[in-house]
This record gives C-alpha cells, structure tokens and sequence, in this order.
C-alpha cells in the first residue's frame, strides 16, 4: 500500500509539472527503476546558429572561454564519469570550458558529424551533412546559472560552429527537464521529432516519431540511427 501511494503521489506532481503525457512517463519511469529498468523520452531539435553574439561584449567578459583538449587539467574538475569523457574524445567530440579565473564554471560539447549519444544506445546522424553539428551536455555551474555565463558559453559555441560552416545544430533534450526546455524555445529551437527509450540489462527498446520508428536492440552493438534533417 505505502509504494502504490507513494508512487501517486510522485504521478501527481509529475502530471501537475510534466503534463499528462511526459508526467506519465516519469512515473512509469520512477516505477521501472524500481526493478532495475530505465526509461527515457527526448525531444529531438535543432536551433539555427544565429549570425551574430547573444550578448555585448561587455557582459559576461570575466568570463573566459576556450577549449579544452584530451589531457587538460580542468578535466578533472568536471561531473562527469571519467570514461563517458574518454569516450567523447574518442569520436572526436569538442569541449568548450567557461571559466572564472581559473575555475571551471561550465561547458558545452559539440560534435560536427554523427553522434553516439551515451546516455542510451543510439547513433544521431544531422544534416545536412558539412552544415549542422550536434550540441549536448550544456552544463553551468548553479552558482552561475542567474546571469551572463549562460549566454557567453553559448556565443563561444556560435562562433566555433559558424567558423566551420555550421548553419545548424541539434540536440536531443530531455522532456522530464522542462528549464531545458524552455532554455531550448528562447534559441528558437525547431522540433524535430521525440523518441521514448527503456533500457534492460542487456537490451533497449525505442519507439520514435521518426524513422526508424522502432527498435529492438539486444546488447551494446545493436542501437539504431536516427537521422536528422535541418528545417528548410
């Protein structure tokens, strides 16, 4: 009796903050973990490289922004497992670190070309290919998320993309996390489609809006690829 209320109660707040459909899901979601199994749905968007900075250049100008190879020290600082880091590397994925002196205070990362998402098994594909890259894990620091870190961390990654020719880019957003959301509406975002992931031990089942539409993938090697086209 106490788990079936408690899990209510968590449905309710979540139908009250998510909607019905995305409040639902976490609640399966919540349900699910309880016997090992986990489930995620994205939003799937891209957001047009705008042609100039967000800001003036005075704002936010204590805040220095540059890359951050394979060996830097600041590696160490950021939340992220080790390995997850290691192999972003691998597939030639960029960092960009915002720092305050010389503290590290944010980050984004981009990849120019197909992506392996590491938080399900899945392969995203944007397009068209030589003019729109993949964004992901935008991360600031909550010390610094009232204020201009957000934006100047964001002008940084304009420009890097728009150096090489990138005109888009895309993103998968989680529909459980509604300030990315709406951060991802303020860059006027397009939406592109959603897919709704759980995962087993050793297997994954997605069911998406767009093609593949669904997959069944028993162990790490099998994963589907989501190909992503740009708005016209």
């Amino acid at each position: 009796m106490g788990m079936t209320s408690g899990w209510w109660r968590s449905a309710r707040s979540a139908w009250a903050e998510l909607g019905w459909l995305n409040g639902s899901l976490y609640a399966a979601g919540r349900l699910l973990s309880s016997i090992g199994l986990e489930l995620y749905r994205y939003h799937l968007v891209a957001q047009p490289v705008p042609a100039g900075p967000l800001l003036p250049p005075h704002r936010g100008a204590q805040f220095q922004v540059r890359p951050i190879g394979r060996g830097d020290p600041a590696i160490a600082t950021m939340p992220r497992p080790a390995q997850v880091i290691a192999s972003r590397y691998d597939q030639g994925a960029v960092c960009l670190g915002a720092f305050d002196g010389a503290r590290l205070i944010g980050f984004i990362w981009l990849q120019l070309g197909p992506y392996m998402e590491d938080e399900v098994h899945c392969r995203f594909l944007p397009g068209p290919v030589h003019q729109a890259g993949w964004d992901f894990d935008v991360y600031v620091d909550e010390r610094y998320r009232v204020g201009p870190a957000f934006a100047r961390l964001w002008d940084s990654a304009n420009a890097y993309l728009r150096e090489r020719g990138i005109i888009w880019t895309m993103s998968r957003i989680s529909t459980f996390n509604m300030a990315s959301v709406a951060s991802h509406r303020r860059l006027r975002a397009h939406f592109l489609g959603s897919a709704v992931f759980v995962r087993g031990r050793s297997w994954q089942l997605m069911l998406a809006t767009i093609a593949p539409f669904l997959h069944l993938g028993l162990g790490p090697r099998r994963y589907p690829e989501i190909r992503l086209r740009a708005p016209e």
